[in-house]
């Protein structure tokens, strides 16, 4: 089937209704390093992976491996989607589609993307805010718990929003996590608010020094794939601003 998206499941483990984190690249990438970041500092193996033809033609190697460079990780309570690409317009819903299939064979308690807002005043803001959008009572009672700002009016362009909007579809309930962030510059800042938000709402106890101390190498590191990233948003700002709806232009 034309792009056909195909989840790939490699190891089987106990979960215990795991919190599915999603870090796929977007403003700032302030999602994926933060998917990136915790995968490294909570040991989570991977699980899965997904594949498509119509992905780049991209392969990951680590530790002298290939790997497909969308994948998901894990443990028994905790499941990270991390992607070393931007999702190509063409397969957003199918990619969407088949996560929540998966996930409601794995009886996810909740699925929560992570993501950036973009702020033309980024520059002058020394602790990036979180704000949060929920498509269910007990997301929005973690919002509120966790002092984490509401998203209250506006538009949300790409794998993001569709995951949200799978996930309501779908009865998992999601909550859709975003710092502000510099637009086209990866932003580690953005990342340790976000993960500071999770550490609170589901007791991850994720060491953020780290991420701190290297966060100028991380925006080098991450050049190459804001760059990609880029492109990726500017093709989905063009169909913004064609289908959006007058009042919110």
């Amino acid at each position: 089937m034309e792009n056909a998206v195909e989840l790939v499941e490699i190891t089987s483990i106990p979960m215990e209704n795991p919190v599915v984190v999603a870090g796929i690249p977007d403003v700032g990438l302030a999602g994926s390093i933060s998917a990136f970041y915790m995968i490294e500092k909570l040991g989570l193996q991977e699980i899965a992976y997904i594949e498509s033809d119509t992905f780049p033609p991209v392969v990951i190697v680590q530790k002298d491996r290939p790997h497909s460079p969308v994948r998901i990780y894990g443990n028994r309570r905790i499941l990270v989607l991390a992607s070393e690409i931007p999702i190509p317009y063409s397969l957003i819903h199918g990619f969407s589609r088949s996560l929540m299939k998966w996930f409601k064979v794995r009886e996810i308690s909740m699925v929560v993307p992570l993501g950036g807002l973009a702020n033309p005043r980024r520059d002058e803001i020394e602790k990036p805010q979180v704000y949060g959008l929920g498509t269910h009572a007990k997301a929005e009672e973690i919002l509120k718990k966790n002092g984490i700002v509401p998203f209250h009016e506006g538009l949300i362009v790409g794998p993001n929003g569709i995951l949200l909007r799978d996930c309501m579809k779908s009865e998992i309930p999601g909550m859709y996590l975003m710092a502000d962030s510099h637009y086209k510059y990866p932003d580690p800042g953005a990342a340790v608010s976000l993960l500071e938000k999770l550490n609170s709402a589901f007791d991850l106890r994720i060491d953020l020094q780290e991420i701190k101390e290297k966060a100028e190498e991380i925006k080098i590191s991450a050049r190459d794939l804001m760059k990609r990233t880029g492109q990726s948003m500017d093709e989905m700002e063009k169909i913004r601003e064609k289908e959006i709806p007058v009042m919110y232009r």
